[in-house]
């Protein structure tokens, strides 16, 4: 728990290269509330995205411009296929990741990665380029954000 939220010890993994397919859209901090529509639309499109991973959604973080960035809802993909019109293929570069797994409701997310955000700020590790993730697995709910999420967020030893 950190900041009495549902938040576990994180876990260190090492993934290679990953690719992505979803929906994108740019973002400030005003337009954050435009998310769960986001996802409510690609919820809803259900979309066979070719060589998809399946098991679960990401939510990505990813293109950071001075106070811009861009969000996608996405699956990830074996290889990429044919897409269609509206998405766009999202590639994550190779990364070492702190991966946090909250049973919080979603609604919560933003108190989730700021603490998690705290964690990286007193540990021996510092934030890493490349993308932010959120893992939706298969026990979340979306009509009800209920069932946990993961952060996972690109990490290297301190200096």
């Amino acid at each position: 728990m950190f900041g009495g939220l549902k938040i576990s010890t994180p876990i260190f993994v090492q993934k290679p290269k990953r690719n992505f397919v979803g929906l994108d859209r740019p973002m400030t901090a005003d337009d954050v509330s435009t998310i769960p529509a986001q996802w409510a639309e690609f919820n809803a499109a259900d979309l066979a995205i070719e060589n998809a991973l399946s098991k679960g959604s990401y939510g990505i973080v990813h293109g950071y411009e001075g106070d811009a960035w861009r969000y996608a809802c996405a699956y990830e993909v074996s290889k990429i296929g044919a897409i269609e019109e509206g998405y766009t293929h999202i590639s994550a570069p190779a990364a070492n990741f702190a991966v946090f797994k909250s049973s919080e409701n979603v609604s919560q997310i933003g108190d989730v990665i700021s603490a998690v955000m705290d964690w990286i700020d007193t540990s021996d590790y510092q934030s890493a380029d490349g993308l932010m993730l959120e893992f939706y697995g298969p026990s979340y709910v979306p009509e009800t954000g209920d069932g946990g999420f993961e952060i996972w967020t690109p990490v290297k030893p301190a200096d």
